[in-house]
């Protein structure tokens, strides 16, 4: 079976709901069909770069702050990232637009054809502090419902 997408989850566990990306990951690998979705984590931005190397439609999921309210599913572009109030989170100065703008530059027909990020909405993390909140918690089952029942490169604006 190919894959129908790669899915990143990006976070760091040590800082509360900043590992939500990793969390939907893991629920992932328990959930998906043997062979259905490819699934990666990383803790850095700049892993990214490599990852991002696909023909498949990736979507990379992420917590976010600065839109919507805790536990909110946000779907964006890569360029829709770049005109909101939302940010996805960076402790190493490379955020996630930039390696997607990196990937671009060094493999350009090796970058996969379609990049979306999947932003979950939350409060800004403390450092050193493991396990998520109650609404990322939440946001979890229905970020792995939402994509295990829509095709990666047919996710509308927002995902409920």
């Amino acid at each position: 079976m190919t894959p129908r997408a790669r899915i990143i989850g990006l976070g760091q566990a040590l800082a509360m709901d900043d590992g939500v990306g990793l969390c939907v990951i893991d629920s992932l690998r328990a959930r998906a069909p043997a062979g259905d979705l490819e699934l990666f984590t990383a803790t850095d931005a700049s892993a990214l770069v490599a990852l991002l190397e696909t023909p498949l439609p990736v979507v990379i999921v992420d917590a976010a702050i600065g839109e919507g309210t805790a536990g909110d599913l946000l779907l964006a572009s890569p360029e829709d990232l770049g005109t909101t109030t939302l940010s996805t989170l960076s402790s190493h100065g490379m955020g996630v637009v930039d390696a997607i703008k990196l990937a671009r530059v060094l493999a350009p027909e090796a970058v996969a054809p379609s990049i979306r990020i999947l932003a979950i909405c939350i409060t800004p993390p403390r450092r050193y502090a493991v396990g998520l909140s109650q609404s990322a918690r939440e946001s979890v089952a229905r970020a792995v419902r939402a994509l295990l029942d829509v095709d990666a490169s047919d996710f509308s604006a927002q995902v409920r």
